[in-house]
């Protein structure tokens, strides 16, 4: 486990593309499945980018393969300013070339979420572990990595997901769903937001076997 570096960026944007394919909120903003995979990569290529040079992206690997991957931004670095949108211009534009009708959901869901992140706190972005290898502890090794230093640190995080599945996955490692859900339709899916308050080094951070199916 270690940093990304730039020459694994278009793996590890494959990685949650596939960890991410079937989940609820992303089901709902790419509906044809066929194109949801390669949509996603291209979202998660500049979410990738953008979190290299301004946040911190930690990966598990097999040999040279990566296989699990967590996007973080430090506290006030989330939402992106409008000069790291401008700098993501071409990426913006590829994107749209491929998720051209769905464009106005995304941009949705992008504000609802941005809108819900505290300027004190450590945001999860992106987490995901490649799908034939989760359960197998990849993604509580990347997250305890990351939550010890915050730990240390003294300062909480937060993250959101719309798998209502994983909510118990996060309750387990000291997060709380003390905020309503967000509704993305009204008959959802719903972005479950979860708040990690700050905690003393050393106390545990959970123990729960199984990574979150996404």
């Amino acid at each position: 486990m270690g940093p990304l570096q730039p020459r694994d960026r278009t793996a590890a944007a494959a990685v949650l593309a596939a960890a991410l394919a079937d989940d609820p909120g992303y089901s709902h903003l790419f509906p044809v499945r066929a194109r949801r995979e390669r949509e996603l990569r291209e979202v998660y290529r500049m979410t990738l980018a953008d979190g290299m040079r301004y946040g911190r992206v930690l990966v598990t690997k097999l040999g040279d393969e990566v296989t699990g991957v967590l996007a973080l931004y430090p506290p006030g670095t989330y939402p992106m300013s409008a000069g790291r949108w401008v700098r993501q211009g071409l990426r913006l534009a590829r994107i749209a070339s491929f998720t051209r009708e769905h464009s106005g959901g995304i941009i949705r869901f992008g504000e609802l979420t941005s809108q819900g992140v505290p300027c004190d706190a450590w945001y999860v972005e992106a987490f995901g572990v490649r799908p034939d290898l989760q359960r197998a502890g990849r993604g509580s090794l990347l997250l305890g990595r990351f939550l010890a230093d915050v730990d240390r640190a003294g300062v909480p995080s937060y993250l959101e997901t719309t798998k209502q599945d994983n909510v118990g996955y996060y309750h387990a490692r000291g997060y709380t769903d003390a905020h309503a859900p967000v509704p993305l339709t009204p008959d959802g899916p719903y972005i479950y937001r979860m708040t990690r308050p700050a905690r003393p080094a050393g106390a545990a951070a959970g123990t729960a076997e199984d990574d979150p199916a996404a």
